[in-house]
């Protein structure tokens, strides 16, 4: 019942005005009906919004995590592997490359959440793993240098500035 709540909803308020224009204008039925109609149509077309919605998060959630997997955890968590073993270690230019296409993932994520089309709550989670990976000192370099360059990160560093280590607002 919860999930059809705005369609009741709908429904409900076209019902109660179309009984009430019913009573003022005299009992024309077609006024009645016309109402219900327009109720009906109303709540169906959000209902096939909502859908939609629910279609396209599917698509991003998939690309992403795909993309993530395929390209980005493994050569993430070997960097970390390394920072701890060495504490001076420095990215070699694959992994400067890989960080800044992982920063170019990482913005296009916020992006589409910024357009609503990414809940909150998934946001939330894929935010802690950013600010995971963002904070390791080598990849955190990498950060600091792409946000001196220009916003060209859809504001996902305004978005991280309090959550990221030695991070200086550009």
């Amino acid at each position: 019942m919860k999930k059809y709540w705005d369609i009741i909803l709908i429904n409900l308020l076209f019902l109660i005005f179309a009984l009430l224009i019913y009573n003022f204008i005299g009992h024309k039925v077609e006024v009645l009906g016309a109402f219900i109609a327009i109720g009906i149509s109303l709540s169906l077309g959000i209902r096939s919004y909502k859908s939609d919605n629910d279609k396209i998060f599917k698509e991003l959630f998939k690309e992403f995590n795909e993309k993530y997997d395929n390209k980005f955890n493994d050569g993430l968590e070997d960097i970390e592997i390394q920072y701890l073993k060495d504490n001076n270690f420095v990215l070699d230019s694959n992994q400067k490359k890989l960080v800044v296409d992982y920063l170019n993932l990482c913005a296009e994520e916020y992006l589409w959440y910024e357009l609503e089309r990414i809940p909150e709550k998934v946001w939330r989670s894929w935010e802690n793993g950013m600010v995971y990976y963002l904070n390791i000192k080598p990849i955190n370099i990498i950060v600091q240098e792409e946000n001196k360059k220009s916003d060209s990160y859809y504001g996902l560093f305004k978005k991280l500035e309090q959550k990221l280590n030695s991070f200086t607002p550009n």
